[in-house]
């Protein structure tokens, strides 16, 4: 996943449990503090996202506008959103999304990922801390929502 997406992930997952009334205090802390660090250093809002976390249409809006800003290689917004990721994992277990692969921390030659179908509220494919030196092939990511909105 590129910093910027990551960046979005974790504005969708904070919104999504951090703003919930039985939220844990920690999901709620790191979100807001993510959110401060995007509205403050970057003068971006992400209230667009928090009303409809699961619009892509508002999801592309606010990657665009990040991308655009540079907060990809805001380094101290990029440790806040793996802590939101982190903390919604550990405290919101139905907030977080399924992913149909998960890579974390791998350095490969070569990474080819094909034919990934996922159904539901889940992610086709997460790649984290990835580093390849002959690049990454992506094909045939299926997501089906069945009913609930799918994240590619």
């Amino acid at each position: 996943m590129d910093p910027v997406s990551l960046v979005v992930a974790a504005v969708v997952a904070g919104a999504t449990a951090g703003l919930k009334e039985q939220a844990q205090s920690a999901v709620r802390d790191a979100y807001l503090g993510l959110k401060n660090l995007i509205v403050q250093r970057h003068e971006v809002e992400v209230g667009a996202v928090e009303r409809l976390p699961d619009s892509e249409v508002q999801q592309e809006s606010l990657r665009e506008v990040l991308a655009a800003v540079g907060v990809g290689e805001d380094v101290e917004v990029l440790r806040a959103a793996h802590e939101v990721v982190r903390a919604v994992r550990e405290h919101d277990a139905a907030a977080a999304r399924a992913v149909g692969v998960d890579l974390n921390d791998v350095d490969a030659e070569l990474i080819r990922i094909v034919d990934v179908k996922v159904r539901g509220d889940a992610t086709g494919v997460n790649l984290d801390h990835v580093r390849t030196r002959g690049g990454i092939v992506i094909e045939g990511i299926q997501v089906d929502g069945g009913g609930s909105p799918a994240h590619p």
